[in-house]
């Protein structure tokens, strides 16, 4: 393997403009066979260089590696199921008591992909009531549209069946049993955080608040965003997907989480909670395996297993710092993942 090309993606990506500050590990299994972090952690106000245990906000791999995970071991252990109806736990769902945990983690609810919620004028107690009260954008099941606002809703439908909040069960069923002892909700005011974009009417760059808006109105704890992790956690949580979840998640239901369950539409392949490739481009590159599975996240994170090899990529970033149009992020991204898949597969 030719580590040094791997290297110089990243060294491209900083010199370009595409991310300020990159922290990145590939492996397979326990194996780790890279590692690396340079750049910094933040540009503005004033230079700061990264450091190795600096936290990441996860962004939407909050939802592959915080909600997803959680709901698995509530599935794996019976107290969960992927038929349970929201109206099994919400009281009031105007006209969608049927809607499932499967329609939530496919992405196939029919719910909005997205809806300002801070802007509403409603109390985060409503959240759940704000996002079910509107019709149906597409009929359940129909197509695949990726939804912040299914995924809000599960975390509170996981808060419900565990009669926990969302943070304390994904201590309780992540956190504690795959060792990651650095990954968090809300990080206390001494960790050292990486900057992600300047705050709106102002002059503060946002850094150790999550980054998402509905995440930041939900008090940082949501089905969707708010999971700060630094490398040595993720790559630990990515070596554990690489072994398909042995001695975390039982195999059968592993291999029904990344399985492509929307065949039906043309453009998206959705597991359970994770993003699948299916051919052509995603944003792990080209050169990866049918089947290969992962999740991306806003703020410039991006984890995906190679299905046939087991090779994890690992990329965290903060490519919002520069604005989030930062599309420069974009073709670096995949053509670290295609150096490195396709370096692997020679």
């Amino acid at each position: 393997m030719n580590t040094t090309l791997w290297q110089k993606a990243l060294d491209d990506g900083i010199a370009a403009g595409a991310f300020p500050c990159y922290a990145a590990a590939v492996g397979c299994g326990d194996e780790l066979y890279f590692r690396s972090v340079g750049g910094l952690r933040a540009h503005f106000p004033s230079p700061l260089p990264l450091t190795d245990d600096a936290l990441f906000d996860m962004a939407s791999l909050t939802k592959l590696m915080g909600t997803t995970m959680a709901a698995l071991r509530l599935i794996d252990r019976g107290t969960l199921r992927l038929t349970d109806t929201l109206g099994r736990y919400f009281d009031c769902c105007y006209g969608k008591e049927s809607l499932t945990v499967f329609d939530l983690m496919t992405h196939t609810s029919g719910l909005p992909a997205h809806a300002p919620l801070w802007q509403m004028g409603i109390s985060p107690e409503d959240a759940v009531r704000a996002i079910l009260s509107p019709e149906l954008t597409y009929p359940t099941g129909s197509k695949v549209v990726y939804s912040c606002m299914g995924f809000i809703v599960l975390g509170k439908l996981l808060e419900r069946a565990s009669g926990m909040t969302l943070d304390a069960l994904v201590q309780r069923e992540v956190l504690q049993p795959l060792g990651l002892h650095d990954t968090c909700y809300n990080p206390a005011p001494d960790r050292i955080c990486v900057s992600t974009e300047k705050k709106a009417g102002s002059e503060h760059y946002i850094c150790g608040h999550v980054h998402d808006e509905n995440a930041h109105f939900l008090g940082g704890v949501s089905g969707n965003a708010g999971l700060f992790s630094t490398l040595r956690d993720t790559a630990r949580f990515a070596a554990m997907l690489s072994r398909r979840g042995e001695g975390y998640l039982s195999r059968e239901l592993f291999d029904l989480a990344i399985t492509d369950h929307t065949t039906a539409d043309p453009e998206d392949a959705r597991g359970l909670g994770f993003d699948l490739y299916r051919s052509g481009t995603c944003p792990g590159g080209c050169r990866l395996s049918r089947g290969s599975y992962g999740h991306t996240g806003f703020t410039g994170t991006t984890l995906y297993v190679d299905r046939d090899s087991g090779v994890y990529v690992l990329l965290l970033s903060n490519r919002v710092h520069f604005g989030r149009s930062n599309d420069t992020f974009y073709p670096h991204r995949r053509g670290f993942f295609d150096t490195v898949m396709g370096d692997l597969k020679q």
